[in-house]
C-alpha cells in the first residue's frame, strides 16, 4: 500500500513513487486499458456472477469488509458523520459484492421506491412513443466527451433510455427561453460531463430503475449535482481559490507554468476539471470517489480535483530542470499545455486509490475557523496558540475525568461536534473549578464574565457564527442577563436566560441547546438534542 502524501507542499513523493512522463502524448485512453487488463484475467472466471447484465463486471473475492450493516444502521440513526468516515476508510475495489447494494442504500430515501415506478411508466411511455432511437439533447452540445466506462451493448440502449427519461421528467435541464440559450448550453455541458458519465458508472452495479431513483434524490437534495450554470461557471474559481489557500506551491506551479501571475489566465487551466476525474481518472478511483460524493456530496468531487492539480505539482516539480520548456511560447499555448498535463496526471495516476482519497479529504477549512474563533477572543488572549486539555475520544466519557484535566484552566476554548457533523463551541472565561466556590455558589450558581460567547459553525460559508453578551452593546449592561457558565459534578451549562445555549450531561455523551438571553443566541443544533461525537477543550493563555 502506498504512503499518504504529507499535508506540507514542500513534501516529494516517498522514493517509492515513480512518475510516469507528463508529455508522452500516444497514450489510448480507449476502453480504458485496465479493464482490457481486468477482462483478461476474468476470462478464467467464466462462472462468477456479473453485478448486472449492462457490463461484464463481475463479482470478485475480496477480504475487505462490508460494512453495509453499519452503514444502514448509521443512516438510520442520521449519523452522517460516522457513515462518512466509514465510507472514507473503506477501500472497496470495483469487484466487491458490497456495490451490489452500496449506492442504492447510499441515496434511498422515503421516495426512492415512488421514484422507480415514475421511472419504469415513464419509460412505457417512451418506448410506446415508437421513438427507434433515444439520445437525449445535452449530448449534442458541441465539446461534450461521453464515457459510459464499457458497458455493453444493452446497457448503452438502457443508458441512452435512462437519460432521455430524466430529461424528459426534468424539463428544467433541456429547455429554456431563447435568451437563456448560452446559459443553458453552459448548463448543459457541465450535465454531459457528470449526469452522463455518473448513470454509466451506477448501470454497472444497478438496474436503470434503481439508478433513476439515485439521480432523483441527488437532483432534489442540496449540495450534491450543480444545476445551475451560474455554479457550473464559478466552479474552477471556487477551485483555484481553493488551491491559493491550501495547497499554495501547487498554486505557484500554475503561475510558474502559465507564466503569469493573472488569475483570469490562470483559471482557464481548470475549466476541464471535471473530465479529469470522470474521464481521466482510472475506474477504480473513479469508483472510490463516487462513494465519497454519495454521502458528502458535490465539494467531495471537488476534492478530488484539487488533489488531481496537487499531484500535477509534485509530479512536475520532481521531473522539472531549471530551464522554461515552455519559455516563448503564449499565454493561450501555456493553458493548453497546463490543460494536457493535468489530463495526462489523472490518466497516469500512480498511487492507490485509498492513498489518492487521502490526499483528497486533507484539504480542509480547519485553519480559517479556528482563526475566526481567535479573532474574537479578548486581544490580550490572541498571541498565544491554545492547547489542548481534553478531547473526548482520546480520553473517556466521564465527568469525573473531564474536570479533572480542565479545572486548573483560567480560560477555556471548547468546540463539539454531534454526529450529525453540527459543530459549535463556547469561549468561557472563568475557570471552571469556580464551580466549586460554596460561598459564591450561595448567591448564585452562575459565574463568568462578558467575555464569554458562543459559536455555531456556518454550513455554508464553514466560517464560525459568534454570539457574545447582549451587555458587550448595551448603555445599561448590569441590567443585561449574566448567566455565563454553571456546573456541577455531573452537568455543564453555557449562557442561559429561558433556555441554556449549550447543556451536556450524561457523561458527556448527550446534550441540548436552546435560544438563550445571556448571548441572544438561538438554537446552535437543529432539533436542540445532540449526540456528541467529538468534544474538545483547550487551553486559552494570556500572551506575555
Amino acid at each position: 500500500m502506498s504512503r499518504g502524501m504529507s499535508d506540507n507542499d514542500e513534501d516529494t513523493f516517498d522514493d517509492t513513487y515513480t512518475a510516469l512522463p507528463l508529455f508522452r502524448r500516444n497514450m489510448s485512453r480507449s476502453g480504458n486499458s485496465f479493464r482490457i487488463i481486468e477482462m483478461t484475467e476474468l476470462k478464467q472466471y467464466d462462472d462468477v456472477s456479473r453485478f448486472t447484465e449492462n457490463s461484464d463486471t463481475r463479482i470478485g473475492p475480496c477480504v475487505v469488509a462490508s460494512r453495509l450493516d453499519d452503514i444502514k444502521e448509521n443512516r438510520r440513526l442520521n449519523r452522517v458523520e460516522k457513515v462518512k468516515k466509514i465510507v472514507r476508510k473503506a477501500d472497496w475495489p470495483i469487484r466487491h459484492e458490497v456495490r451490489k447494494e452500496l449506492w442504492r442504500e447510499l441515496c434511498k430515501g422515503k421516495d426512492f421506491d415512488s421514484s422507480k415506478a415514475l421511472y419504469r411508466s415513464e419509460l412505457e411511455n417512451v418506448i410506446k412513443s415508437g421513438t427507434k432511437t433515444h439520445s437525449p439533447q445535452f449530448l449534442n452540445e458541441e465539446g461534450v466527451v461521453i464515457n459510459n466506462f464499457d458497458l455493453n451493448e444493452q446497457g448503452s440502449v438502457k443508458l441512452l433510455r435512462l437519460l432521455t427519461v430524466i430529461e424528459h421528467l426534468r424539463p428544467e435541464i433541456s429547455s429554456a427561453p431563447n435568451i437563456w440559450c448560452l446559459t443553458i448550453s453552459l448548463l448543459l455541458f457541465c450535465l454531459s460531463n457528470m449526469l452522463y458519465p455518473l448513470c454509466a458508472l451506477m448501470l454497472h452495479y444497478l438496474d436503470d430503475a434503481d439508478v433513476f431513483a439515485c439521480i432523483q434524490h441527488l437532483l432534489v437534495s442540496k449540495g450534491y449535482l450543480m444545476t445551475s450554470p451560474v455554479e457550473w461557471a464559478a466552479s474552477s474559481h471556487t477551485i483555484l481559490a481553493l488551491i491559493k489557500k491550501h495547497k499554495p506551491n501547487a498554486y505557484t506551479m500554475l503561475k510558474r507554468r502559465c507564466g503569469t501571475v493573472d488569475d483570469v489566465v490562470i483559471v482557464k487551466t481548470l475549466r476541464d476539471w471535471l473530465s479529469w476525474i470522470f474521464h481521466g481518472l482510472p475506474l477504480s478511483h473513479v469508483v472510490r470517489v463516487v462513494d465519497c460524493f454519495l454521502v458528502e456530496g458535490h465539494k467531495f468531487v471537488t476534492r478530488a480535483a484539487i488533489a488531481i492539480v496537487y499531484i500535477w505539482a509534485k509530479t512536475l516539480k520532481n521531473q522539472m530542470q531549471s530551464i522554461d520548456d515552455l519559455a516563448g511560447k503564449s499565454h493561450e499555448e501555456r493553458v493548453e499545455a497546463v490543460k494536457q498535463e493535468l489530463s495526462l496526471t489523472a490518466q497516469q495516476i500512480q498511487i492507490s486509490t485509498d492513498t489518492f482519497i487521502e490526499t483528497a479529504i486533507r484539504i480542509r477549512n480547519l485553519q480559517k475557523v479556528a482563526a475566526e474563533i481567535m479573532s474574537a477572543l479578548p486581544a490580550r488572549l490572541q498571541l498565544v496558540t491554545p492547547q489542548l486539555l481534553f478531547r473526548l475520544s482520546n480520553d473517556g466519557a466521564s465527568f469525573t475525568h473531564f474536570w479533572s484535566r480542565i479545572d486548573e484552566s483560567d480560560q477555556t476554548l471548547i468546540l463539539i461536534k454531534t454526529i450529525k457533523g453540527e459543530k459549535f463551541g463556547a469561549y468561557c472565561s472563568s475557570s471552571w473549578a469556580e464551580r466549586n466556590d460554596r460561598r459564591e455558589r450561595t448567591k448564585s450558581k452562575y459565574f463568568g464574565t462578558g467575555e464569554s460567547f458562543v459559536w455555531q459553525l456556518d454550513k455554508e460559508l464553514e466560517l464560525p457564527i459568534i454570539y457574545g453578551w447582549v451587555g458587550n452593546n448595551n448603555e445599561h449592561p448590569d441590567s443585561c442577563p449574566q448567566m455565563f457558565m454553571a456546573a456541577n459534578d455531573r452537568l455543564l451549562v453555557i449562557g442561559s436566560g429561558d433556555g441554556d445555549a449549550i447543556r451536556i450531561s450524561e457523561e458527556l455523551t448527550h446534550g441540548m441547546s436552546s435560544s438563550c438571553r445571556t448571548f441572544a443566541s438561538p438554537a446552535l443544533v437543529e432539533g436542540r438534542c445532540f449526540d456528541i461525537h467529538e468534544l474538545e477543550v483547550f487551553d486559552v493563555l494570556t500572551g506575555t
